[in-house]
């Protein structure tokens, strides 16, 4: 999938939102390769090599599913890349659950929360299967 793509992407009605889905629980990377193309000009790392290298990106290691998968850090305001004038990480690099996201304008109409839709094959599941297989083979 290119993420980088998405059809899905709504900059302009993203802009308005200010982000919300932005305010919880950051997105991840599902791709492995995606994100060490992205970061690491593709060289593959091991979980402990990793965990060295990724607060140098102002990222951590997401493992609540017992799986290690690479994030944005989470602050009290959400995700650490969200700033007033929307995401620091450019489109090309931001986690693939983010650039899937497909947009809801009913968020506009409520308070706080997101009404945002995640596609199946951007689920924290789908990036658990894929993390885990990459794992197995570092």
């Amino acid at each position: 999938m290119v993420y980088e793509q998405s059809p899905a992407l709504d900059l302009l009605l993203c802009k308005e939102c200010g982000g919300r889905c932005c305010q919880g629980s950051p997105g991840v990377w599902i791709d492995p390769q995606r994100f060490f193309d992205l970061f690491f000009c593709g060289d593959h790392l091991t979980v402990k090599q990793l965990n060295q290298r990724l607060p140098e990106l102002g990222l951590v290691m997401w493992g609540m599913s017992g799986i290690p998968i690479p994030a944005p850090l989470s602050l009290l305001s959400g995700c650490a890349f969200l700033t007033t004038d929307g995401c620091r990480l450019t489109i090309a690099k931001r986690p693939c659950q983010c650039l899937a996201l497909i947009p809801n304008q009913t968020t506009l109409d409520q308070q706080y929360g997101c009404c945002c839709h995640t596609p199946a094959e951007s689920s924290r599941e789908v990036a658990n299967q894929q993390w885990q297989s990459y794992w197995l083979t570092v």
